[in-house]
C-alpha cells in the first residue's frame, strides 16, 4: 500500500559505543548499583577483531543508521545507557 515505506529500516537504541565500552559502562553502572560486585570497568581490556578469527568478515565499524527509521516514522529510540540501566534494574 504504501512503497515508498519498503527497504531495510535499522532499529537500534541511540548513541554509539563498542563492545569494549559498553562493558565496562554495564560493569560502572552495575558496581554502583551494587558495591559488592568486585570485577571493575578499568579491568575490563579492549580485544581487537583480528584476536577471534572467523569464517565470515566482520566490518571495521558496525554502527546501525536510523535516520531512515525516524523520517519514515518519526521513532526515535532512546540511548543504548537507558536500556542497560532498565536491565541492571531488573536482574540487581
Amino acid at each position: 500500500q504504501h512503497p515508498q515505506a519498503g527497504g531495510l529500516y535499522h532499529c537500534v537504541a541511540g548513541g554509539d559505543t563498542n563492545w569494549h565500552l559498553y562493558a565496562k559502562y554495564v560493569l560502572a553502572q552495575a558496581q554502583q548499583a551494587q558495591p559488592a560486585i568486585e570485577l571493575k570497568a578499568t579491568e575490563v581490556a579492549p580485544v581487537p577483531t583480528s584476536a577471534f578469527p572467523t569464517p565470515a568478515r566482520r566490518p571495521h565499524n558496525s554502527r546501525l543508521d536510523t535516520t531512515k527509521l525516524r523520517a519514515a516514522f518519526g521513532i526515535t529510540l532512546p540511548q543504548w545507557q537507558q536500556g542497560v540501566a532498565r536491565m541492571l534494574a531488573e536482574i540487581l
